[in-house]
């Protein structure tokens, strides 16, 4: 009986973390979905223009991503000696200059696709869009914090109250 109450509970674990990672990624499609959008209005794409944009933009992407892994961020900085944090910001540094050299490589493999007026409302639609994934990011957390407060506030004033009803007046 308890091997059975232990793989029932091992199965809705890996259930839970499983949904966990769905939802993530739903909502990195989403905000993908969003990004395309923003990115394809903003520029105002002719068809061939789009053809020819989204299969170099994605891989402009992916690069991005894969550059991104080559930092390993560390949470033990207090801990660090002095040459592990040298070695640290070395590589923070080469991942800054690989990110550069990629966006460069990338904006010019767009010349022969979009003119330079596209290019630079490419740069300034990316930022834009950070800013608005930023802005309802923040958004949220502030509302969750409202909502905290104001449960916590809510808890308080019940238990308040349940003391004052519990002890008699005199």
């Amino acid at each position: 009986m308890r091997y059975l109450l232990l793989i029932m509970t091992l199965m809705l674990t890996i259930n839970l973390s499983a949904q966990r990672g769905g939802e993530r990624a739903e909502r990195r499609g989403k905000i993908e979905q969003q990004r395309i959008a923003f990115i394809t209005t903003k520029l105002d794409f002719s068809v061939e223009e789009a053809q020819t944009f989204w299969p170099l933009y994605n891989d402009y992407q992916g690069a991005k991503k894969e550059i991104g892994r080559d930092l390993k961020a560390e949470n033990r900085i207090d801990d660090m000696t002095e040459e592990e944090s040298r070695i640290m910001l070395s590589q923070a540094m080469e991942v800054k200059k690989k990110y550069t050299n990629l966006e460069i490589e990338f904006m010019n493999s767009l010349e022969r696709v979009l003119s330079a007026k596209k290019r630079i409302k490419l740069v300034r639609a990316e930022r834009e869009f950070k800013k608005f994934i930023l802005k309802r990011y923040e958004r949220r957390m502030s509302d969750r914090d409202r909502k905290g407060q104001a449960s916590m506030i809510q808890s308080a004033k019940t238990s308040k109250r349940n003391t004052n009803t519990a002890s008699p007046r005199k």
